[in-house]
């Protein structure tokens, strides 16, 4: 761990500390993190969540641009999560019956009583 706390240019012993106390890691030292072992995938430093490693040798499609800060990975992971949702409720919207399709509807049921 002393070498890693050296390459982030963090306090001997720091991530250690950090790791036994259960504390979060300061924005700061996230950000040096990610400058300093660019293949880290963002996301899975700040959540967990996918992948640890990004294999930028395997993979044709253009890297996302997670950002460089924390904010910016944030707001960035934020503006992704919306746009799927927007996309899912647009999906819903297009099977939704328009007013005319439920008017006649009731139109018909009511000539069929």
């Amino acid at each position: 761990m002393r070498a890693f706390d050296i390459s982030i240019k963090v306090g001997n012993g720091y991530t250690s500390k950090q790791s036994k106390s259960g504390a979060s890691v300061g924005s700061d030292v996230l950000e040096r993190i990610i400058d300093t072992y660019p293949e880290l995938n963002p996301l899975w430093l700040v959540t967990g969540k996918d992948t640890m490693i990004i294999d930028f040798n395997n993979s044709n499609e253009p890297l996302p641009d997670y950002g460089k800060t924390i904010d910016e990975i944030l707001e960035n992971k934020i503006k992704r999560i919306v746009q799927d949702q927007l996309k899912d409720f647009s999906n819903k919207l297009e099977n939704f019956p328009t007013l005319d399709q439920i008017s006649k509807e009731i139109q018909k049921n009511l000539k069929g009583k």
